[in-house]
């Protein structure tokens, strides 16, 4: 599961609306490690269909993940599974690439009382606050460009992100 293996080494975990803003996303890190709560996975299933530039993007992000997923066995996903882009993003460096970890089992999610309610945005934050309790040494980041979710998380102790994903050098 998600170590620190350096003191300067992050987990990003990622808001749906930032992959449906750029499928490339996932790649734009570099050594840092990127986490994917499974109810973005089903955002992002229901982001899909049409023809719009937001479903195009959800159907691009998709097939980046499919692709990564070639080959990666149970244990592999567990490990964390390596962000190298093999070759499908022209211009994104991912020599010294982070790892992508998908939610696979159930968190002990605990919100203040202030944050009630079961909605995406309180599992994704929920997420993050469970995995920060989990791994105290890691640095954890939740990267939204929703700004109510980012409100949300000012009630929290949880570090929390707008980052202008297009406009990163590939990295964090």
């Amino acid at each position: 599961m998600i170590q620190a293996e350096t003191s300067s080494k992050r987990l990003f975990i990622l808001d749906t609306n930032v992959l449906m803003h750029d499928p490339t996303a996932l790649f734009r890190f570099k050594e840092h490690d990127v986490y994917l709560p499974m109810v973005v996975l089903e955002e992002m299933d229901a982001g899909k269909k049409g023809v719009s530039e937001v479903a195009r993007n959800v159907r691009q992000a998709s097939r980046f993940l499919d692709e990564l997923m070639t080959g990666i066995s149970v244990a592999d996903i567990e490990k964390g599974i390596p962000l190298n882009t093999r070759g499908l993003i022209e211009g994104i460096d991912t020599e010294n690439h982070g790892r992508l970890f998908f939610q696979t089992r159930t968190l002990k999610i605990s919100l203040p009382d202030a944050l009630p309610g079961n909605t995406s945005d309180n599992n994704i934050l929920g997420t993050a606050l469970a995995l920060q309790t989990e791994h105290p040494d890691v640095t954890i980041t939740l990267v939204s460009k929703d700004i109510n979710l980012r409100i949300d998380r000012k009630s929290t102790r949880l570090n929390s992100s707008h980052t202008d994903i297009s406009r990163m050098p590939s990295s964090a």
